[in-house]
């Protein structure tokens, strides 16, 4: 099972919202996330505003590229690159989609 991170627009004159943005990543990723303190703003965000974890998520980034010791803390079935592929891609989302709606799964 994998994490899914999801912008959603609610444009007046849709009939239903629409997913500007989604990616998944794994799950087994949580102790990095903690570390480079971006967990909450991942998995404690559903139901808020982009804008609202872009910093956190931004710092979270710079973290993982700064530090190549926390790539002790990236499981086996993944690797350094794809959390950072991860990370960059819910930053450019949340920076584009600023207003959007946070949906997690």
């Amino acid at each position: 099972m994998s994490f899914v991170f999801r912008l959603v627009r609610d444009d007046e004159g849709l009939p239903a919202p629409a997913v500007v943005f989604e990616d998944s990543t794994n799950p087994g990723l949580v102790p990095l996330w903690e570390a480079v303190g971006v967990y909450d703003a991942l998995y404690n965000s559903d139901g808020m505003r982009a804008r609202d974890v872009s910093r956190a998520i931004a710092y979270g980034v710079d973290r993982v590229l700064d530090d190549a010791a926390l790539g002790r803390l990236v499981p086996a079935t993944t690797s350094q690159g794809e959390a950072i592929r991860f990370l960059e891609n819910v930053h450019r989302a949340c920076t584009l989609h600023a207003s959007a709606r946070i949906e997690t799964r």
